[in-house]
């Protein structure tokens, strides 16, 4: 159970780093230099591989390429707007945008990602998984626990170090005499940007992020 539980831990690190280094580098297409993509202050994008585990075992042992494609795709959509109501509501933050992109939907999900989350999911069923399944059961399982449990608690240590940045994020997003509109105010990046390194990289890492619809709401409540 324990090496179980285990390899699929370590599936799921995978993922999250492979997809935060694709975050990087449509960052760096779009603009021009690195920028350390992310929730988290390490280099890992959990959602990434939620979703590709929520992918494996919707899918069990199919071997259809367009059923794998159809529930990659709303799997995947709906994964990322779940999380990104989840986060507002949450932190009243929003960390992503896509109202600019064509076919979106409350600004959460798009057509891209969603179409790119079909594809994802063909080759995390037919290709990687496959392979990572193969290679893990060659690792010896004291081993293999082992790693685990070390990559369990840099992620813990990474989210506790990540919460207390976004609390901090909260904290000045609300003491704003006017509210933050779809991006975040040049006054919220000053703040932040004068804080610390860890927050200068949180404000870089998500430069659209913008005050939440509910704490518009508040502020013209208390107005």
């Amino acid at each position: 159970m324990l090496v179980h539980l285990a390899t699929w831990f370590l599936i799921f690190v995978f993922y999250a780093v492979i997809g935060w280094v694709m975050e990087v580098i449509v960052t760096i297409f779009q603009r021009r230099r690195f920028v350390n993509r992310g929730f988290l202050v390490g280099p890992i994008c959990p959602i990434y591989g939620v979703g590709a585990l929520l992918i494996t075992f919707l899918l069990g042992d199919t071997t259809n390429v367009f059923a794998t494609f159809c529930v990659s795709m709303v799997g995947g959509a709906a994964l990322e707007y779940v999380v990104s109501v989840g986060m507002e509501k949450l932190f009243r933050v929003r960390w992503w945008d896509y109202s600019s992109h064509t076919f979106n939907l409350n600004g959460r999900i798009c057509m891209r990602s969603t179409l790119a989350f079909g594809f994802f999911g063909i080759a995390i069923n037919f290709l990687t998984t496959p392979a990572l399944l193969s290679l893990l059961r060659q690792i010896p399982d004291p081993l293999l626990i082992l790693s685990a449990a070390i990559m369990l608690a840099a992620l813990l240590i990474d989210v506790a170090t990540s919460l207390w940045l976004v609390l901090g994020v909260r904290i000045t997003v609300g003491t704003l005499e006017r509210d933050a509109t779809e991006e975040i105010t040049e006054r919220v990046r000053e703040i932040l940007m004068s804080k610390s390194k860890l927050n200068r990289r949180l404000i870089r890492a998500f430069p659209s992020q913008s005050a939440s619809k509910d704490r518009r709401k508040d502020s013209h409540k208390n107005s």
